[in-house]
């Protein structure tokens, strides 16, 4: 049995050190969390038009770091304020 082959069946990728696998989960781990954050962010912004709503889902669910990213930079805005005379 070759080291390659002993390496392989015991689960370990000679290809990737095991540093990078764990650095992938935690990113991967870091965008799922993202994820959910801008969605019941989302969910829970009263005062929306259904249609635009809808948009935003798709766009965070379509480009889950950029669409959460514009979602908690751009549209978590309260509408109310937008339509109110300056102060």
């Amino acid at each position: 049995m070759t080291t390659g082959t002993a390496l392989l069946t015991a689960g370990v990728n000679p290809l990737v050190p095991g540093a990078w696998e764990n650095v992938a989960a935690a990113v991967g781990a870091a965008v799922v969390v993202l994820l959910v954050a801008a969605t019941v962010s989302l969910l829970r912004t009263g005062g929306q038009d259904p249609v635009l709503r809808l948009l935003w889902l798709l766009v965070i669910l379509a480009f889950p770091v950029v669409g959460s990213a514009l979602w908690f930079a751009l549209g978590r805005r309260d509408p109310r304020l937008r339509n109110s005379p300056p102060a």
